[in-house]
Parts: structure tokens; sequence; C-alpha cells
């Protein structure tokens, strides 16, 4: 195990979804201070735009690889995301894998640029025993199918670690599937056509099949406690973790009802009130918001806190127009079972 461990992140403005046209996210100075408050090397693998704003940083670009190409070659948009994200989203494991390869590094930590980081990650024992560690809730069914379903295969790297090895075997993976194993992949993404529901096949579900393959020990999964009672946060914008509806939540902001401690953030278990650390906090979409708040004084603005609240309704309303709300789903399921 290397000394130090390089904290990757990857993030051009073409690939970002939310985007919008701009050419820089504020949000990501926030992401990379905070990451070098806790750690030596902190890695940032960007464009023109962002240079500026992590002193090792390095042109995305520049670690295109064949292997890359290979799998944009054997890729397909099985999703209802748009195409150029949907491949893009994979990009960055292969990006990396590149980087460590060139710097002889034989592991390394992927966090989001949504993410704030509160850990020194050379340091935590756990990643001495696995091969990758990720995000992994406990319940995988759609809620509105029947039970057992097991289909959201929902494995996320919003926070990673991966030793070289790994990488390349997770890599490997997504090509092969791809090539050789459409018909599985197919499983989910039928379900997602028939009964009209968003997203489908991603990284997350690549991650998922992947790491459910792996021998016993392999993998660590960051939702679950460790010996100190801290965990890996998900989504700052969900009251889940590991369980669903497992934290203290704040409704009206849709965020989790964090609190602090020497600089250290924690959140009370909704079951036990139990006091859990969190080691990092990721900031999913709307929520990214809050980000500048949380880094500079420990707090939901203000201002923040107004706007989320307007993009929760905005977004409530878009989610009824587009059909996409939990009874909306489920009339669309009654429907299809029923022709």
């Amino acid at each position: 195990m290397s000394k130090i461990i390089p904290v990757m992140v990857h993030h051009e403005t073409g690939e970002k979804a939310q985007a919008a046209g701009k050419k820089n996210q504020e949000y990501l100075k926030y992401c990379i201070a905070q990451a070098k408050k806790y750690n030596e090397k902190v890695v940032l693998l960007g464009d023109e735009y962002n240079k500026a704003w992590c002193d090792d940083w390095h042109n995305a670009n520049d670690f295109i690889t064949e292997k890359w190409t290979k799998f944009h070659s054997v890729f397909e948009n099985l999703s209802t995301y748009p195409t150029a994200w949907a491949e893009g989203i994979f990009k960055r494991f292969f990006l990396i894998l590149e980087y460590l390869e060139r710097n002889s590094f034989e592991e390394c930590v992927i966090i989001d640029s949504d993410v704030l980081l509160y850990l020194n990650v050379s340091e935590y024992e756990p990643f001495r025993h696995c091969k990758v560690a990720a995000e992994t809730p406990l319940l995988q069914d759609f809620a509105m199918l029947e039970e057992g379903n097991g289909l959201k295969w929902k494995t996320c790297a919003g926070f990673s670690y991966f030793t070289t090895e790994g990488l390349r075997e997770f890599t490997d993976f997504c090509i092969d599937m791809y090539a050789n194993h459409k018909d599985i992949l197919m499983k989910k993404w039928d379900v997602h056509r028939k009964f009209g529901m968003y997203g489908g096949v991603g990284e997350m579900a690549l991650l998922h099949l992947w790491v459910s393959s792996l021998p016993e020990g392999e993998y660590l999964n960051l939702l679950q406690d460790d010996a100190n009672h801290s965990v890996f946060d998900n989504s700052v914008g969900e009251s889940s973790g590991y369980l669903e509806h497992q934290y203290e939540y704040i409704k009206r902001l849709s965020v989790k009802n964090l609190h602090w401690e020497n600089g250290r953030p924690y959140c009370y278990t909704i079951d036990g009130h139990e006091k859990t650390w969190f080691l990092n906090l990721h900031f999913v979409d709307i929520t990214k918001i809050f980000m500048e708040g949380i880094y500079e004084n420990q707090s939901y603005s203000a201002h923040a806190k107004f706007v989320t609240y307007m993009l929760k309704c905005r977004g409530r309303l878009a989610d009824i127009k587009h059909g996409n709300t939990k009874w909306q789903q489920k009339l669309k399921i009654r429907r299809s079972q029923k022709a």
C-alpha cells in the first residue's frame, strides 16, 4: 500500500449535464479546497476552464487511451440520459486508471466534484483490506415493482476507493458487458422502458454488477458503519444511507439535519438516535447550492435555503409534468399490466 493515496477528481464542463452552457461550476473549487485540508495529494483531471483551481491539475484529454476508445466503440445508451452524459459518466474510470499507471500509483480515492471530504484517506485503515470500496444501499428493489425485483443495481462511486488492479478489472468488465453481455443489461433497461421509468443502465449499475461478483472480502461497503461509528454520505439530500430513512432530515429543505463538532459533521439516526460521523458530504443535484455555506460556515446559508425551496417546488412541478412522481409511475405500471 502506497504511503500517499491520491484523491482523484475528474471535472470537465462538457461532461456535466447541469453545466447549462457555463464554463465553470463554482462548487468544484470548494471540493478541491476541502480535500486539500486533509490530504497531501489532490489531483484534478479537468479542462482549461478550471486549471486555476488546483495546483495538481492535468488536462483530462491527455489521458485518453485505446482502452477508452474501445469502450466508446461498444457502448450503447441503455438509459433515458442524454447519450453524451450517459457515456461520459464512465470516462473518469478510464482516465484515472491511465493516470495511476503512468505515475506508478497502486491505489486511489475517487470523489465526485460535488463532495466535501473530512478525512485523510491515506490513514483510513479499512482501505488496507479491500480491492474496492464504494456505496451500496441495502434495498435494491424498485418500490413500484414486485418485492424482490432487485433491479436498482445501485452502487455509487461518488466516494470510492480502488486499487489500480481493481480499477483495471472494473474497466475491463465494463467493456466486456457492453460487448458480450448486453442481454444482462437489457433486463434492467427493458423494465425502465416498459414502465416509463427514469434512468436505466449507467456506471452505478455496472459497478454494482461487478462488486457483486467479487470474492468475499474484496469489496467494502462505505455506507455501513466502521469501527469508529463513521460512514460515508451518499447524498446530503436524502434521509437514507445504508438503510432507507435512516437519518434525521429537514423536510422543508430536503437535506440531512447536520451537526458539527471540531469541524466534523455528524447526524443522528432516526431509529435509536445514534450519533453517526460523516467522513464526507455529497451534494447531489440542487443541494450543490449548499456547498459554499457548509464549506465556509458549516451551515445551510439563508440564501441557499430560499433558493433550494424554490428549486424544490419547481422540481416537483417538473416531475408532475413529465410523469415522474411515484403515484404516476404506479399508474403507468397498472395500465401496462392491464394492456
